[in-house]
């Protein structure tokens, strides 16, 4: 973990929070309050001929660290691009650091820059991050399985203008009928850029799906392709959202404390 800024939300996350703050009831897949929680990213390269190895070297003493602050739950992956364009990715591997709550997440940073400059100092050999930004994460469905290596594929969404809130959430309830109804264990998040993201950031949100295999994903790929969903989803979302093409990622869990 690098330094950050003191910890706030920016603008761009504080109108998407005030964007998605709305009242609702009906089924269980449409919260009446949205939760956002924080989620940070940071896109490293290896310094120094270093690679994987040597970084993976550090993580049972960052995780020492950490269990002394386990009052502030923090779960990491790193995340090493797969599918991707060269034009769009450039970094070896990112972090992905996600806590329960902003308080959690501002506690456990504080943590760090307390005890942590002597191990800060060992990463720093090892890597260099100089993208890094906070995301508020909303989970529209949580993913039904856990597993020490997964895939991610993201996505940049933009929101068409004139779509409401409710009218998207109302999309995604049906959309979670019809994955139900098909038994998909993957999940569906969405990021809405904070402190860090471009100035001239052009999407609302980065939409995240996950799997815990390459299996998994296959599955569900087969069936949203040559099995119907791509037409079931176009018919429920219709011109809401307009999506670039999704980049693939494979995870690796380094702690995990979630609930």
């Amino acid at each position: 973990m690098e330094r950050l800024m003191q910890l706030k939300l920016s603008a761009a996350l504080s109108a998407a929070l005030l964007l998605f703050s709305f009242n609702i009831h009906s089924d269980d897949h449409m919260s009446s309050n949205p939760v956002f929680v924080p989620v940070e990213i940071q896109q490293c390269k290896f310094a120094n001929n270093k690679d994987m190895d040597d970084f993976l070297k550090l993580i049972p003493a960052w995780n020492d660290l950490l269990d002394e602050y386990s009052q502030f739950p923090y779960s990491g992956w790193t995340v090493t691009p797969h599918y991707r364009s060269g034009s769009t990715v450039s970094f070896d591997f990112a972090w992905l650091g996600v806590s329960d709550s902003w308080e959690n997440f501002g506690s456990i940073y504080d943590a760090w820059f307390v005890d942590g400059s002597d191990l800060a100092k060992k990463f720093d050999k090892i890597r260099t991050c100089e993208t890094q930004t906070i995301f508020g994460s909303q989970a529209i469905r949580p993913a039904k399985t856990r597993s020490e290596t997964g895939v991610m594929l993201v996505s940049n969404c933009t929101l068409k203008e004139g779509t409401t809130p409710v009218e998207l959430a109302m999309a995604d309830s049906k959309w979670n009928e019809y994955l139900d109804s098909i038994d998909s264990e993957g999940g569906i998040y969405r990021w809405f850029p904070g402190p860090g993201a471009e100035v001239d950031a052009e999407y609302t949100f980065k939409n995240v799906l996950t799997n815990s295999s390459m299996t998994e994903w296959g599955k569900s790929s087969d069936i949203y392709v040559n099995g119907g969903g791509i037409p079931v989803q176009m018919q429920i979302y219709g011109d809401m959202l307009d999506c670039d093409a999704p980049r693939m990622y494979q995870t690796s869990n380094m702690r995990d404390v979630r609930n």
